[in-house]
């Protein structure tokens, strides 16, 4: 039996928790001992150990700061999250440093952890797994742009500035600040046509997404006679009510999920023929019954969907569900929109835009069947035999 320390600091979607404790129930199945360091304690089960992970400063809500333009590379996002002020990373790695001394693993999993694996980095076998979105390439030079602009911050300076906390830490320092992301492993749970780093991944780097996990097989195939638009809005941004109302106006059988829905809200839709529901849908019954789904463009039900043949509209709000949205747009596999720009006349053309077009929907289910065999077997499995393979190593 091995002691095993999953980590996850940065992300907010439900996706995150899931994945984990996807990976500790399946570690702990195999005789192992799972131990939980994870940026939200609340969204663990109870039976296992939990730590709190040590927070970036734009996780502390008195710490949130705007930022001054849209970032272009994964060196803006750190420096948005705190990167480059003095003591934070230095503090991050410090803090980690007593949690592996407490816990002493004898392998680290790190989940969207970028001061975890320096800290683990040469004292214990370190896997990083996770979408392609959080795991940047480690052997990159500089990050590279994913949108085509500019970056907006200095990666000199950004460099200069987590060497020196690096120092401060007792840690070696990067040659480049990709090289933050460096692990003894790398598992990428994820599609290719939804990592923005696919052309720079290394052959072995990509493992099943998680999208069976709950159920253990994967969502049925959809058979085209679905005739419902599955709208999932996670509650991470809040819903303007111009949005709500474009989904009346658009006229179509719409099944709404939407966990912070106001009573009131719910009422006056479900009054216009929407039908709400309070408690999430199992996918089953997503595939059985729809022609479409919208969301925000978390992976895993991108991943889902793919898998299912449905067609998808990304309704966008950070540069990861973006990137998420254009990339199923290029393959004519769904469509994108940024969700603070819709305004009411343009939620209801997007949703009946979607709904009736048929050879969207026909080249899903062309595609399905290869996205089905990629996803075989399932995402923590395969992360579970990496962490074992390291151990054994």
């Amino acid at each position: 039996m091995a002691r095993i320390l999953i980590g996850w600091e940065l992300g907010s979607g439900r996706g995150h928790a899931e994945n984990l404790i996807d990976l500790a129930t399946e570690m702990r199945a195999r005789g192992h001992d799972p131990v939980l360091a994870v940026q939200q304690t609340a969204a663990m089960p109870a039976g296992f150990e939990i730590w709190q992970a040590p927070l970036w400063p734009a996780l502390i809500t008195s710490r949130a700061r705007p930022s001054r333009s849209a970032p272009a590379t994964f060196g803006d996002i750190l420096s948005a999250v705190g990167l480059g002020e003095a003591g934070v990373l230095s503090g991050l790695i410090r803090a980690w440093d007593r949690i592996l001394a407490a816990v002493r693993p004898d392998a680290v999993a790190a989940e969207f952890a970028p001061a975890l694996l320096p800290a683990a980095r040469g004292r214990v076998p370190v896997l990083s797994f996770g979408t392609g979105f959080a795991q940047p390439p480690a052997g990159l030079a500089a990050f590279p742009s994913l949108t085509g602009d500019p970056a907006a911050r200095d990666e000199a300076a950004l460099l200069a500035a987590a060497n020196r906390e690096i120092g401060l830490a007792g840690a070696a320092p990067l040659l480049a600040l990709p090289a933050l992301f460096a692990a003894d492993r790398v598992l990428v749970q994820a599609f290719p046509l939804l990592d923005p780093y696919r052309r720079w991944r290394r052959e072995g780097e990509y493992a099943p997404p998680p999208v069976s996990a709950a159920t253990g097989s994967l969502p049925p195939l959809a058979d085209g006679r679905g005739e419902e638009i599955f709208v999932y809005l996670n509650g991470a941004q809040t819903v303007r009510a111009p949005l709500l109302a474009g989904m009346v106006d658009a006229g179509l059988p719409i099944r709404l999920h939407m966990p912070s829905i106001a009573d009131a809200d719910a009422a006056v839709l479900e009054q216009a023929g929407i039908t709400v529901e309070r408690q999430p849908v199992p996918i089953a019954r997503v595939v059985e019954r729809s022609r479409l789904i919208v969301s925000h463009g978390g992976i895993g039900l991108a991943a889902a969907a793919l898998c299912a043949g449905l067609p998808h509209i990304v309704l966008s709000f950070d540069l990861e569900k973006r990137l998420t949205g254009l990339a199923l747009a290029e393959a004519g596999l769904g469509r994108q929109a940024e969700f603070r720009a819709l305004d009411r006349p343009g939620m209801a053309r997007l949703l009946a835009e979607g709904f009736a077009d048929g050879a969207m929907a026909a080249r899903c289910r062309d595609a399905a069947p290869a996205f089905r065999a990629a996803a075989v077997p399932g995402g923590a499995r395969a992360v579970a035999d990496a962490v074992e393979a390291l151990i054994a190593a």
